[in-house]
């Protein structure tokens, strides 16, 4: 997630405001200014974040197969536990992916103050 958030922090704070100005004096909502100005001006960081969160998700999956070990009630983690759910239990396995997806949400809405500010 800190690539794509770093990634995504660049592009907007690179992007040029006067975009969303204008659509705002021709009388555009925030919603209309969000989809058709603001998320087009910073695809390319969308993009490029989302495959470096990609890449680094596949390295650290990867390394923790190889160095952690996967031995169930000792070293496996969330994301060992869905994988191998997956080969025999799909619906567990998206029952813990929901689970990781909750607390990584979780996560995001109570540290989005820091990132945000106090406003």
């Amino acid at each position: 997630m800190p690539f794509l958030v770093i990634t995504v922090e660049a592009g907007l704070r690179s992007m040029d405001t006067r975009f969303e100005d204008a659509a705002r004096t021709l009388g555009a909502s925030r919603w209309t200014v969000l989809w058709r100005v603001t998320l087009p001006l910073v695809r390319p960081s969308l993009v490029a974040g989302a495959v470096l969160c990609w890449a680094r998700a596949l390295g650290e999956f990867g390394a923790t197969i190889t160095f952690a070990g996967n031995f169930p009630g000792r070293t496996q983690t969330m994301p060992l536990a869905v994988y191998l759910a997956l080969e025999t239990n799909p619906d567990a396995a998206i029952v813990l992916s929901l689970v990781l997806l909750a607390v990584s949400l979780a996560v995001l809405i109570g540290l989005r103050d820091r990132w945000l500010g106090s406003s």
